[in-house]
């Protein structure tokens, strides 16, 4: 399917979708929940301050995450919008090939 000058191709949208998908995983999967140990700083101010880093720092990266799940989802909605369309448009082209169906 052809538009706006570019080709869209479907399974590359598809194997796109899957490889964000299983990337998110992948990066949700390199640190623990809530961000990794906090040494300790010798101080309960900056081990507070140090807690509370690590802290944003594990929420980040699940936000980053679900970001790239995100944007796998939305790929895999293209696909299934394009093969809606070309389904659409294959059968109306039978349509008007078939007299008096239209």
């Amino acid at each position: 399917m052809s538009g706006g000058g570019f080709q869209v191709v479907l399974s590359e949208l598809a194997d796109t979708a899957t490889v964000f998908d299983r990337q998110s995983d992948t990066f949700e999967a390199i640190m623990p929940n809530g961000g990794p140990a906090v040494p300790d700083g010798g101080s309960g101010d900056v081990d507070a301050a140090m807690d509370a880093a690590v802290k944003l720092l594990g929420a980040l990266q699940q936000q980053m995450s679900a970001v790239i799940a995100n944007h796998g989802a939305k790929l895999s909605a293209a696909h299934d919008n394009y093969e809606r369309t070309e389904e659409n448009l294959t059968q109306l082209i039978r349509d008007i090939g078939v007299q008096g169906t239209v």
